[in-house]
């Protein structure tokens, strides 16, 4: 353990910090068991910026779960994302936590930076798991219609279906990948082959409907994922900092690479009726 004077200084900042951030927490959930709307905002506004606080002055290793989750539930209450009720329950669960927590600053084998967690973070907080179910089924019950007599279609629309179950899971790339391939599949066969039989109709439109929902799903994903991946680094290796933006692999709202990180408005999805 370190020794030395400005070591201990700054580990008793940080215990300052975090028996403020108890403080201010405790007076937040004083505030949320009354009537006044307007206290329980300021109540929790005061105790999100002493919690900001107290991770502003750690790395993003160093961040304990319990805070980035403190954080967000104190975010999403005052952006009006969670009820009272729903910011008791929650902080019932890091309470326990904020309160017996040790801090602790050992010096260990450098941590690698997790990307993949990163995109599984936050396509766990979007649409994607969802929508991408949705499309397997559209896709399956067009298979099993018994309307498609090219025993090519159906192959080749089994090999989709399958490459998207088995994608859909998976990492950054392979989810990307699978996505390129469905929508190069859907524009240059599948919709103007299915589009030929009339009792297909109700299901292309509720897949047209689909894809485009997960478009704009993954176009805002790419963008979260970039923006999350820059901060990280440019917080760990400094001399980042207010340097040109970190460059990552992108992808714009069709599934295709951009050269350079996402900006502006991304090229069109499919135009199927083209």
């Amino acid at each position: 353990m370190t020794t030395n004077e400005s070591f201990h200084l700054f580990l008793r900042l940080i215990k300052e910090k975090h028996q403020r951030l108890i403080a201010t927490s405790d007076a937040l959930i004083r505030a949320l068991t009354g009537e006044d709307a307007n206290n329980k905002k300021a109540a929790a506004t005061v105790a999100l910026e002493t919690a900001s606080d107290l991770r502003a002055l750690l790395s993003s290793t160093d961040v304990p779960g319990w805070l980035q989750n403190t954080i967000h539930i104190y975010t999403a209450f005052i952006g009006g994302q969670l009820s009272a009720f729903d910011l008791l329950n929650n902080f019932i669960l890091i309470k326990a936590s904020l309160e017996t927590h040790s801090w602790t600053f050992e010096k260990s084998a450098e941590a690698a930076f997790d990307f993949d967690s990163i995109f599984s973070h936050f396509k766990s907080e979007s649409r994607l798991p969802e929508l991408f179910e949705q499309i397997i089924k559209i896709l399956e019950d067009i298979e099993s219609s018994g309307e498609i007599d090219s025993v090519t279609m159906l192959k080749s629309l089994g090999k989709v279906i399958a490459t998207i179950k088995r994608s859909k899971d998976g990492s950054y790339f392979s989810l990307n990948s699978a996505w390129e391939f469905l929508l190069s599949f859907l524009k240059h066969y599948m919709w103007g082959e299915i589009s030929k039989v009339p009792l297909l109709g109700p299901a292309l439109e509720a897949l047209e409907k689909t894809i485009k929902e997960t478009n704009e799903e993954m176009f805002k994903l790419h963008q979260q994922v970039q923006k999350e991946m820059s901060q990280t680094v440019e917080a760990e290796v400094k001399v980042l900092k207010n340097k040109p933006v970190f460059q990552f692999i992108a992808y714009d709202k069709s599934g295709h690479l951009l050269a350079s990180p996402v900006a502006g408005q991304p090229s069109d999805v499919l135009a199927f009726t083209a």
